[in-house]
């Protein structure tokens, strides 16, 4: 069986989290970002190890039930995620190209050759 998710609209919802040092606050009501399920995907902020979050609530949403479902990845989060990995390679591959220098005598030929 298939239920549908569904969200309150109140902005009265968060989910707060730490990473790396620095606190996260992912809004619930409505979420910014769901998937094509409309549920929210925290994988992002999931790190190996232990991991602390907690829902805070702040108004009534006993009309709501909120479940934490793990599980491994599904192929199109495999997909997204091979995708960043390989925009993220290649940026660092441009940003690198910028931050490295010729040598001057190099460039001092090649000045010197065009006169």
């Amino acid at each position: 069986m298939h239920l549908q998710c569904s969200w309150p609209i109140s902005g009265d919802l968060s989910l707060q989290t730490k990473r790396d040092g620095r606190d996260f606050i992912i809004l619930l009501a409505p979420p910014i970002f769901v998937t094509s399920d409309n549920c929210v995907d925290i994988s992002t902020f999931i790190r190996s190890g232990e991991n602390a979050f907690s829902v805070v609530q702040q108004s009534d949403m006993s009309d709501y039930m909120f479940i934490l479902h793990a599980h491994h990845p599904t192929p199109v989060q495999l997909s997204h995620l091979a995708s960043y990995r390989k925009r993220h390679e290649e940026w660092v591959k441009i940003t690198h190209a910028f931050c490295t220098s010729e040598p001057t005598e190099l460039l001092w030929k090649r000045s010197q050759s065009r006169s």
